[in-house]
Parts: structure tokens; sequence; C-alpha cells
């Protein structure tokens, strides 16, 4: 899968910076500061913008990052209350800002909650249709599924269409950090044409963060000042440790 230079496969992961500022002109100098930083794509979490509800001035702040992602990857999020986001949103409400952001053609990718729609193939059809690459993601902020529940949230992202899967979850033990990779790593052999974002947060899930590449992940989230998840690392730490695994990785 290729979106603009970038070509979404198992090798060194594109590295991705939220920005969650509140304000337009504050969006758009993190945003600039991430590019400015080497960040191969750039997340904008419009739960925490505080025009959010207003679609004209999403589409007006949607319009200036994609003249600033000019070569960097737009991923735009609504991340709701129930998946870890700031904001609730009614599912109308979700629908109809997924389908703008979709009809507008100014986001690379955009997110799409999974189990936050009922009828998510459906609602992902229509993006499609509108032209629209879609992340299904999935996020368990307070624990870590067994093996087979992760393999089937991935499998179920595949089955309602998304172009791309993504699981976040929050392990407990080492062992949880295990079994999320042996998850990501046996959906990509039974399915190696589907692109994987994978993670688990907080400071035991940080060695998931950088060894993505080893099980499928196509992308991983590093912080510019502040981090809008547990345990992302900044971008400056993440650059460098991928580029040594990826020198290690050629090595073999």
């Amino acid at each position: 899968m290729k979106i603009k230079e970038y070509t979404l496969e198992t090798g060194k992961p594109l590295i991705c910076v939220p920005v969650t500022q509140a304000r337009k002109n504050e969006i758009y100098q993190a945003a600039e500061k991430a590019i400015e930083r080497g960040t191969d794509a750039l997340e904008w979490r419009m739960d925490w913008f505080e025009k959010s509800d207003d679609w004209s001035q999403v589409e007006e702040t949607l319009d200036r990052l994609s003249e600033i992602c000019r070569k960097a990857v737009l991923l735009c999020t609504f991340r709701s209350k129930p998946q870890g986001g700031q904001r609730a949103i009614t599912p109308e409400a979700y629908i109809l800002l997924l389908q703008n952001i979709a009809g507008s053609g100014l986001a690379d990718l955009l997110d799409v909650e999974v189990p936050e729609l009922s009828e998510a193939s459906g609602v992902i059809k229509r993006l499609h249709d509108l032209g629209q690459k879609v992340i299904g993601s999935r996020h368990y902020f307070s624990n870590t599924p067994d093996t087979e529940r992760m393999q089937r949230d991935l499998a179920e992202m595949k089955s309602a269409g998304a172009d791309i899967g993504k699981l976040a979850v929050m392990p407990q033990t080492p062992l949880d950090v295990i079994r999320l990779m042996e998850a990501a790593a046996r959906i990509k052999e039974n399915m190696p044409d589907f692109p994987l974002v994978t993670m688990a947060m907080g400071g035991l899930g940080a060695v998931s963060r950088v060894g993505g590449q080893l099980f499928g992940s196509c992308m991983t989230f590093a912080s510019v000042g502040k981090a809008s998840a547990p345990g992302q690392l900044p971008i400056e730490d993440t650059v460098m440790i991928l580029d040594k695994i990826s020198e290690s990785m050629k090595l073999r």
C-alpha cells in the first residue's frame, strides 16, 4: 500500500507524531515543528480541537495541515471517549465528520473506530467510495486481551474493509507485550498484504513501539513535546533506535 512517497509494508515503520493542541495557531505550530523534526506522518487528534463540532473550522484547519504535510502523511483521528479520547460524540455526528473529511480529499488516512460503529463495513465502504484510505482501530486502555481476541480484532478490521489495522493495548506484565507481538506476527503471516499498526502502551510496552518492524507493524507513534498516549518516546529517540535496528537487520 503506497501513500505519497511511502510504502506501508514490513520494514522500518513510519514515524507518526500526534498533534493534540486545542487552538488553530497552536496546532499549526506543533505540526510545523514535527515536520521540521523529520516525522514521516502527522496525526491530527481532532478530539482535542476546541472547535471540533464546527465543520467549517475543522475544514479550515485541515486545509492548512494538508499544506504543511505536503510530503508527510496526514492522518486524521477523532478519538471518542470510550476509546480514550477527549470528547464524547454521537454515532451520527461521528459518521458525518468522517464523511466530511473523506469528501474534502484533504486527509491521506482517516482513523475509524471499528468497535464504536455497529455498521463499520458500511461506513468504511462509503469512505472508500469517496476515495479515502482508512485505518481501522481499537484500543484497550486498561488491559491486554487474550491472544486469540487480539487476532480476531485485527481480522475483523480487515473484514470491515479497513486498509490498515491498528490495535493498542495496556500491558500488565511483560508477557502481555509478547502476546501482542505474537498476535500481530500471526495475523501478518496469515494476511501478509494487510498493513498493521500495533503497540503496547505505557513503560512496559516501549519495546513494541520500536520493535514493530520485526512483527509486521508499519507505523509507530512518537512525541514532540506532549505525548498523546502513555509510553510514547520522543521522536529523536525513536529515529535513533529504528535506524539502529534497521542497520542490524541488514547485517544479518
